[in-house]
């Protein structure tokens, strides 16, 4: 199941296109079981073949677009997909040194991090002589529409710098605590409401694939997309 919307008024996303994702009648439904964030005791652990072509090439026209998955890019071989000129997709990690590698091999990654994790900085060492950016959003009152002066650093495939977000929402301590499962921030929230809605709501005689690369055809020339806000690239 796939929402899409055309532009966002959620403060991080705001004034960009969104969409979510999820399985019928269960948002954890194309998410990976093994993700740490996921303690639903749903997902898969298959990919959908058919939308991660789609949302590959679901760029706007002279615009980009970007996500992020928990589904290991060297298992399930999505990181051997990423080209220039199509969406980026990052490999979102749970340890510095996994992100790092992630880096090293040719994998945009991002991490979660604990709140005291920046001791005041803008940045922070990782493995393989790479460094953490923490996300501009976090520094400055800025959305993804600003970041990068319309190149957001999330949508940089060729970069040798990982992203780190400071964990947030009701279960951030879960979320920055490698030991215990959960702390997904989607589900809270508007975005758990938007999230349940995707799941439980209709979708036409068509698969996610084809309502994405329909809905990111009707977009403006230049617009900036964020692929699923909540959910990622698991098939049902």
């Amino acid at each position: 199941m796939l929402k899409t919307v055309e532009l966002s008024r959620a403060k991080k996303t705001k004034g960009i296109a969104v969409t979510y994702r999820a399985g019928t009648g269960e948002k954890y439904g194309t998410c990976p079981t093994t993700c740490k964030m996921n303690c639903s005791g749903k997902g898969t652990e298959k990919i959908d073949a058919d939308y991660l072509d789609a949302l590959l090439d679901a760029k706007p026209a002279k615009g980009v677009s970007f996500t992020y998955s928990h589904f290991d890019p060297n298992v399930f071989g999505w990181g051997k997909k990423l080209k220039e000129g199509k969406t980026v997709i990052n490999f979102s990690t749970e340890s510095p040194a996994a992100a790092a590698a992630s880096i090293y091999n040719g994998v945009p990654s991002v991490l979660v991090v604990r709140e005291d994790y920046w001791q005041g900085r803008k940045t922070q060492s990782a493995p393989f002589d790479t460094k953490i950016v923490r996300c501009p959003a976090e520094i400055r009152d800025i959305s993804c529409a600003d970041c990068g002066n319309g190149d957001p650093l999330c949508a940089r495939l060729d970069r040798n710098f990982i992203i780190g977000f400071t964990a947030h929402g009701p279960s951030k301590r879960k979320a920055a605590d490698l030991t215990v499962k959960g702390g997904c921030y989607a589900d809270a929230g508007n975005c758990r409401i938007w999230w349940d809605d995707t799941a439980n709501g209709a979708q036409p005689d068509e698969t996610d694939g084809e309502k994405l690369l329909r809905f990111v055809k009707g977009l403006p020339p230049r617009s900036i997309v964020r692929h699923h806000v909540a959910g990622d690239i698991g098939a049902e």
